[in-house]
């Protein structure tokens, strides 16, 4: 058994670095190992599986693979059609957000829930959420042993290995089942069409923020990332546009597609102290979810109460720990900018100090342009985050440099913190951003001080 684990890892690391469909199949001579039966053996186990968060993405291979891989897991399972209505997020950014929002309105008013989320902060359990508490180690193993005697068709074995989003997704649809009916609310990964989320096929569909990101598969133009998220809209079921550069597109696309489009603003029933761009978030889960038939609007107290329940880590997050920090994870052209913009209230005319990192594959001098525009212009210290795709703090430090900014290279994460801390410790306004993952490792450590 040991044996046919390590080859058909050993495969599965070979396929992480091919440029072709066809690579990426299982051989149907390697057998799928057990499921594991810890958390020990999980990372190992998952690692088999094609990861688009862990590598230089296979953007052909992923274009090629759609979500089909995912929703013949979850035929094989007998896992759809799904039993409970659903909302699928796509965008750039505040996805997770509005999935949160969503989670949290509905759990006031005493709806049963499930949520995926990605990425995760801290451990991978958070990814999936029953009922508004994250998944409990023995309830994911369980799961993945119920999934695993559907993961290949053995007809079909070179075209039938998920990938890991579609192995999540399916777990998440297998858990969400086994509670019992609820509402399914699903963060997009990458995209929109082509994401795993959409072997289910959603009773809502929302567009977050629209960004620069991912530009070589979703497009080189905000209007381009626009047409393409928005293409999960479904005929006949509503389709919430969060307000931006991208409406305009994404109205079009999802009008072309016969969905039912509504553009969202604002909401006045949102809390005063809620801002920008939560506050748009919240607005387009409102919408949403009052875009379901026989769905009684959300009053004002019924607002104010899911607002004290709902809890975004390193999302504009001010943490106290040793010295307080404001901590995000934008990585993105108009998050940054969302960023600078609380950093400059935040910091109540001082200069302060900002750690970041990026990962290499980002819009990196766009992203950057808000930070360097700060006056006066704060301290920059330069990490590499916890990733193969991480771009190196010292190749950041010289971005910034072109700003004319200086600043302060961390050989490594737990470095550059103790510096954020020292100059925190004499009371000066800190900060930090850059990938969620990071911001993670970050609010971690900060909160452990």
């Amino acid at each position: 058994m040991v044996s046919s684990f390590l080859a058909w890892l050993r495969w599965s690391a070979s396929t992480k670095a091919t440029s072709t469909i066809r690579r990426i199949r299982l051989p149907s001579f390697t057998p799928i190992p057990p499921p594991p039966t810890d958390l020990q053996q999980l990372d190992s186990w998952l690692g088999g599986f094609t990861n688009w968060e862990k590598q230089t993405p296979l953007w052909a291979d992923r274009r090629a693979l759609g979500p089909s891989r995912c929703r013949n897991l979850l035929q094989r399972a007998d896992l759809l059609p799904v039993t409970g209505p659903s909302i699928q997020v796509a965008g750039t950014k505040g996805k997770g957000s509005t999935v949160l929002w969503l989670e949290a309105l509905l759990r006031q008013r005493g709806y049963p829930t499930a949520a995926t989320l990605s990425p995760h902060l801290y451990c991978i359990e958070e990814r999936i959420r029953i009922d508004g508490t994250e998944l409990v180690a023995p309830s994911l193993l369980e799961g993945l042993a119920n999934l695993h005697p559907h993961l290949c068709d053995p007809e079909q074995p070179e075209d039938s290995m998920p990938t890991f989003f579609d192995l999540w997704i399916a777990l998440f649809i297998e858990r969400a089942t086994n509670a019992g009916d609820r509402w399914l609310l699903l963060e997009v990964g990458m995209g929109g069409p082509l994401d795993s989320t959409s072997a289910i096929a959603h009773d809502v569909g929302v567009l977050t923020t629209v960004d620069l990101d991912h530009r070589p598969i979703l497009g080189d133009t905000i209007q381009e990332i626009a047409q393409e998220k928005a293409s999960i809209a479904r005929s006949g079921k509503p389709f919430i546009i969060a307000d931006g550069e991208h409406a305009g597109i994404a109205l079009e696309v999802a009008t072309a597609r016969g969905a039912i489009p509504c553009c969202v603003e604002d909401d006045d029933r949102i809390p005063a102290h809620v801002l920008f761009p939560q506050r748009l978030n919240g607005a387009c889960a409102l919408a949403a979810l009052e875009s379901v038939a026989n769905m009684a609007p959300w009053n004002v107290e019924e607002v104010q109460l899911a607002v004290e329940d709902l809890h975004l880590p390193a999302r504009l997050e001010t943490i106290a720990g040793p010295a307080p920090l404001l901590l995000d994870g934008a990585h993105t052209p108009l998050s940054l900018a969302a960023f600078v913009d609380r950093f400059e209230t935040y910091r109540d005319g001082h200069s302060g100090s900002i750690l970041i990192g990026m990962l290499a594959d980002k819009e990196i001098k766009l992203s950057l342009a808000p930070i360097a525009s700060l006056d006066p212009p704060p301290r920059i210290i330069t990490v590499t985050p916890p990733s193969p795709r991480a771009l190196p703090a010292h190749t950041l430090s010289e971005i910034f440099d072109q700003f004319g900014l200086n600043t302060k290279t961390a050989d490594h994460i737990d470095h550059g913190l103790d510096w954020l801390l020292k100059r925190a410790a004499t009371g000066e306004p800190a900060a930090a951003t850059g990938s969620m993952h990071l911001a993670g490792m970050i609010r971690s450590q900060w909160l452990s001080h």
